[in-house]
């Protein structure tokens, strides 16, 4: 999440999201869709080069998309460019075509992207920083080295210096287009606790809050001056579908109805909600409400006694998580009567997990939207093919859903068949258990104007204003 806000002050894209979810032209200054949904078509602003002065083209745009697929080292949200023509075929192996693949510049200032079924969040797909356009002259010339500080881009702001603690944006020119007056940013890495204090003596402009339920809790007291956005991502229970235990559907509907959500409310922090609804966040359209498995105990015991399941249940997490998990582990032991084992790890062992299956079957995880769409969390997260599918989840019925999801072109009956994919997701196959929904929490001084976010979108440094007092 704060890496693609970071990309988004480096890397412009052929449109741009503005607070609402209001998309306009960027790098792009029109656009035509066909009547089908299935054919769009940017024309590129005249005169655009990248910061070292080379022309920047739809060629650019076209290199860009087709990088991200590259089957032999694929973007991490790689699975979003299977709406393309050819895109799931390319980069899963299944096509070695990249011709194929359904983007293409028509000439230096136009690209078309034809589209494997209607996506009525595509312009949203083109706010990402992967959907842009990539310096191909740069990367190809300097290797992995293309992003070392200095490095080629086509926004407001290149990184000066970084390391892992500190990194340092600085303009790249005049305001231009952008009407802010920030030439600098310094990013710090540090605890919030640690922000807090740095925020009231005034060592930091903002404080932003991410995964950090136990530590928000914070915030009302010392930190008038949050900002709380809509509940605009899902933290849920995720299981191993793939091994024992976590595979079996008696086990996953023991542990669903053993969820004591009056005990998980008591410790829900200030910048989460409790979840009693579907994977699709509330602020999302396409939100089911009221569908995860209610609390009964005689009926979690009877699927845990179908399962013949017994032993030790291990679930795991971030060490800043622990609350949530004690809750679900403490009812678990209750209903149940089963040992279940807390394993969790801090930020700093984060990178030695390569998946939190190897901890345990059991994992609370989240995601945020990258598009503001239902798609983004029923497909990417559940369907077979899906690279982001992480665990394992597989049903023939679910996947045959969600392609006549993607394929409906009346919005209502689409909505209502996602609605269905959620219900089977949660409520049927108990593909995860959401526990809570989250919200964006930045903390700003008053002097700061003009900031906003929404899921992985947020406002541009360009953009903001600074006026401090004196």
């Amino acid at each position: 999440w704060p890496n693609i806000q970071l990309c988004m002050q480096l890397f412009d894209r052929l449109v741009e999201a503005w607070p609402e979810r209001t998309i306009v032209p960027s790098l792009a200054d029109r656009w035509e869709i066909s009547p089908d949904g299935l054919r769009y078509v940017f024309h590129l602003r005249d005169g655009l080069e990248w910061s070292d002065g080379e022309p920047l083209t739809a060629h650019d745009v076209e290199f860009g998309v087709k990088r991200v697929l590259d089957p032999e080292a694929p973007g991490s949200s790689v699975a979003i460019y299977f709406v393309l023509e050819n895109g799931q075929d390319y980069a899963l192996g299944r096509s070695d075509d990249a011709g194929a693949i359904g983007v293409r510049a028509l000439d230096d200032r136009t690209v078309e992207f034809r589209l494997a079924a209607p996506a009525p969040y595509f312009l949203s797909v083109m706010n990402r920083p992967d959907g842009g356009p990539q310096p191909r002259h740069a990367i190809e010339r300097d290797g992995e080295s293309w992003t070392d500080p200095g490095q080629v881009v086509s926004g407001s702001f290149r990184i000066a210096s970084r390391d892992d603690d500190h990194l340092v944006l600085e303009r790249t020119g005049p305001s231009g287009r952008r009407p802010g007056n920030v030439a600098r940013v310094e990013y710090v890495r540090e605890p919030v606790t640690h922000a807090l204090d740095s925020y009231a003596g005034g060592g930091v402009d903002m404080v932003a809050v991410r995964y950090t339920p136990r530590l928000a809790d914070l915030v009302p007291d010392e930190a008038p001056d949050a900002h709380l956005g809509p509940a605009a991502w899902s933290g849920y229970l995720a299981f191993d579908h793939l091994n024992e235990p976590t595979s079996d559907l008696d086990l996953r509907r023991a542990l669903a109805h053993a969820v004591d959500r009056d005990a998980l409310a008591s410790v829900v922090p200030v910048n989460m909600v409790l979840a009693t609804g579907g994977i699709v966040p509330p602020a999302l359209q396409g939100n089911t409400p009221d569908i995860t498995l209610r609390f009964d105990p005689d009926r979690a015991r009877e699927h845990l006694s179908r399962s013949g399941f017994s032993g030790r249940l291990g679930i795991a997490g971030m060490d800043e998580d622990r609350q949530l998990l004690d809750a679900v582990a403490g009812s678990w032991r209750e209903a149940l009567g089963i040992d279940v084992e807390l394993r969790t790890w801090t930020a700093g062992e984060a990178a030695r997990v390569r998946h939190p299956t190897e901890i345990a079957p059991v994992y609370f995880t989240g995601w945020l939207p990258g598009y503001p769409d239902p798609e983004y969390y029923l497909r990417l997260l559940f369907q077979s093919d899906s690279r982001t599918n992480e665990g394992g989840f597989s049903s023939s019925a679910f996947d045959d859903l969600i392609e006549r999801a993607r394929q409906e072109r009346v919005d209502r009956a689409r909505l209502e068949l996602f609605h269905e994919a959620d219900r089977m997701a949660v409520a049927d196959r108990v593909a995860v258990i959401p526990l809570v929904y989250g919200r964006s929490l930045a903390i700003l001084k008053p002097w700061v104007r003009g900031w906003w976010e929404f899921g992985k979108s947020s406002s541009n440094y360009a953009d903001l204003d600074i006026d401090r007092p004196g």
